[in-house]
């Protein structure tokens, strides 16, 4: 397997620089910026709310770029925007991770997450072969808790270095973001112009089902661990 602690900051940057803390977040705030003269207000309050959401889980962009597209958001501006949430996300993982294992309830959750892993891949050393591509399709692939955060997680458990996780992230972000919101805005355009209510509560009410289907499923695992 690839060395565990590739990153080797545990302890040099046990104490990371606040411009490290901040840039990701004023990256994302100067993308808000440029977006504002391009949307109307309403759909810019949307997009930042829905932004938000898909910081917190189970939320994914398989729920929040339709109800974008459904809001009115263009559908490329949708996928861009989460892309770059990842990548912004992957950013300061990669420079703040001591940081985050030292955050109350998340840091320790972090800590579990990575031994558990790291028994899953001492187990199956093939998977060493197939890291990069692995990772990308983990960032791309709706999986539930897929993203920035936890595929950095993982690419670190991996071995492999800042540039590469960053990379996976940005890559794999484009394309889930974006295959999602082509595949959306098609199905949209594939109908006529009175069906769109219609369509836009026959979506809403899957997306509700798929969230109550997956609070269940996050009830029933943490029941199971307790």
């Amino acid at each position: 397997m690839r060395r565990i602690d590739a990153w080797g900051d545990d302890e040099i940057d046990a104490r990371p620089s606040w411009l490290k803390v901040s840039v990701p977040f004023l990256l994302c705030g100067a993308f808000l910026a440029v977006v504002w003269f391009f949307l109307p207000a309403e759909q810019w309050l949307f997009l930042v709310g829905m932004l938000v959401a898909y910081v917190v889980p189970p939320l994914g962009r398989e729920t929040i770029i339709p109800a974008c597209i459904l809001f009115g958001v263009p559908w490329w501006l949708a996928a861009f925007s989460l892309a770059f949430l990842d990548f912004a996300g992957g950013l300061f993982m990669a420079w703040n991770f001591p940081l985050v294992l030292r955050l109350p309830y998340f840091g320790p959750w972090v800590r579990r997450f990575m031994e558990a892993g790291r028994t899953f891949l001492d187990r199956r050393p093939w998977l060493e072969r197939l890291y990069f591509v692995g990772l990308i399709a983990f960032v791309s692939l709706p999986f539930d808790g897929s993203g920035s955060i936890v595929g950095s997680i993982v690419g670190r458990m991996l071995g492999m270095t800042k540039t590469e996780v960053l990379s996976c992230i940005t890559v794999g972000g484009i394309i889930g973001s974006f295959t999602i919101a082509l595949g959306i805005d098609c199905v949209i355009n594939l109908f006529p112009t009175r069906a769109g209510l219609w369509i836009s509560l026959a979506i809403f009410l899957l997306i509700g089902i798929t969230l109550l289907l997956m609070y269940r499923s996050y009830s029933r695992g943490r029941e199971v661990d307790t």
